[in-house]
């Protein structure tokens, strides 16, 4: 065999998959809200194209399920809570976080009916979340002590769905509270809601919007993998920079025109996505906290177990991010 056809065959072979066919790919997203729609942005900007991945997005509408998927190889990769696949791992399962693409609690706010203005007044009451185990549940209960209540003692927790389902369950009466995103709890405050606690006053790290794979995928697959953490870093500062199509593509995915309510999540989402999505350490810790009170080997772990920076790491010390916000 000539020198020529082996240089040509080595060539085909090692090919990056953004010259040829685009690798398809199964990704999700366990929340129709605003604080995971970097993600939608990142595909209908042709981001994910740009780098070599078709990638078909799928709402799956819990983190839970989401995990099960991505276990299951259904959906090798997906942005979902990070506490989520703690729990995941801990249990055996080789899930791990390569990323979060923000730090902040997503449902940050304990809203509460009108009739209620104090802590004391939620017991004996009905408090929602989308679906037990997920982020809400997690959030809830830490916001729940916070305030010096029991959530298995002093309320009855229920599953409802998504924040805006919870809201409308509020609203309605159907619960007496729950833990809102951002831009449902100024909805809730226009109608007079009480907001009872606000987290991002108290400083923590909360994991909501995080990069999910399991080790296998992201050993077997690592091309695929990194291409995919680069379309989302490119897709954040894309986000930053295009408001008026990141609020189009927002409210074909809420299905929603209530352009006030998505500016106002756009414009809080923007401010609060990192640049660089390295994990939040922080609240890898304050997930393993609450695990740990139903979950022994919670206590015992540590916040690295469960993380794999090296994606995030290669972009960064490339320069491929700094370069993006010159």
């Amino acid at each position: 065999m000539s020198k020529t056809i082996v240089l040509l065959l080595f060539a085909v072979f090692f090919s990056s998959p953004a010259s040829g066919q685009p690798v398809k790919l199964q990704s999700a997203y366990s929340t129709i809200a605003v604080g995971q729609s970097l993600i939608w942005v990142a595909k209908e900007a042709g981001i994910f194209k740009e780098n070599g991945l078709d990638v078909q997005i799928l709402f799956i509408g819990s983190s839970t399920i989401v995990t099960q998927a991505i276990i299951g190889g259904n959906v090798p990769i997906a942005i979902l809570s990070g506490a989520t696949a703690i729990n995941s791992a801990l249990s055996g399962s080789d899930v791990v976080m390569l990323g979060s693409t923000k730090k902040d609690p997503a449902q940050a706010y304990l809203v509460v009916s009108k009739e209620i203005t104090t802590a004391s007044q939620l017991r004996g009451k009905k408090l929602g979340v989308s679906r037990f185990g997920a982020s809400s549940d997690f959030l809830l209960r830490y916001l729940l002590k916070k305030t010096g209540l029991s959530p298995e003692k002093d309320v009855t927790i229920v599953q409802v769905g998504s924040s805006p389902v919870r809201m409308a369950a509020l609203a309605n009466g159907s619960i007496d509270g729950t833990g809102l995103t951002f831009e449902e709890m100024l909805v809730a405050k226009k109608l007079g809601l009480n907001i009872l606690v606000d987290i991002t006053t108290l400083g923590i790290e909360g994991l909501n919007s995080d990069i999910v794979t399991t080790r296998k995928f992201a050993r077997d697959s690592r091309d695929t993998v990194q291409r995919f953490v680069k379309a989302m870093v490119k897709g954040t500062s894309f986000y930053a920079k295009n408001k008026s199509f990141s609020m189009e593509v927002i409210a074909r995915y809420t299905k929603s025109r209530d352009m006030e309510k998505i500016e106002n999540g756009y414009d809080y989402n923007a401010r609060v996505y990192l640049k660089k999505p390295y994990p939040a350490m922080g609240g890898i810790q304050l997930a393993l906290e609450e695990i740990g009170e139903r979950n022994p080997a919670a206590k015992s772990a540590r916040p690295e177990q469960f993380i794999d920076t090296s994606f995030v790491k290669e972009l960064d010390e490339s320069g491929y991010i700094d370069a993006l916000y010159k």
